[in-house]
């Protein structure tokens, strides 16, 4: 099953990455563009057995499916699996440090062949992925370290 990894340090606590990522799904689209659409199917808060839907743009194709958290460790683990659309795992990792947190964030997968027939090749969407996912790192820093400062300038933690 091919694989994309990548990590970052991320200039906020732990807790307050994990609420971004855990906590509030619904803004997956604003840090991970290939994302159009994420939304809850059960109730906040999340935690294991929680359902999203999804809509997932792949090099212009939209895949429409749910994932489900598999292992929710408040602020240290949260492995999501796709039920439907993809075939994939998400695993996003939250190490403390001694400035903020490092994420760590991999994503195995498998394409269905009608996806495979539309693309232009295995490598092009590998490399895609790559791409997306260290773009949507990037995003998700700078809204967690702008709102993190934010917070600490109207003193709430």
């Amino acid at each position: 099953m091919p694989h994309v990894e990548q990590s970052i340090d991320i200039r906020v606590p732990p807790e307050k990455v994990f609420a971004i990522v855990a906590q509030q799904p619904e803004r997956m689209p604003e840090w991970w563009s290939t994302f159009e659409k994420q939304e809850r199917i059960t109730p906040s808060p999340t935690a294991s057995g929680s359902i999203s839907r999804y809509v997932y743009n792949m090099l212009g194709i939209r895949i429409k499916g749910e994932h489900q958290v598999m292992q929710f460790d408040e602020n240290r683990r949260l492995v999501v699996k796709t039920l439907s659309g993809l075939d994939s795992m998400f695993e996003f990792g939250f190490a403390p440090t001694e400035t903020g947190t490092t994420l760590k964030v991999r994503i195995a997968y498998s394409l269905p062949g009608s996806v495979l027939g539309q693309l232009l090749n295995r490598l092009t969407i590998e490399q895609a992925n790559e791409r997306d996912l260290i773009d949507a790192l990037e995003n998700l820093k700078a809204i967690a370290e702008r709102e993190y400062s934010a917070s600490q300038l109207d003193g709430h933690e």
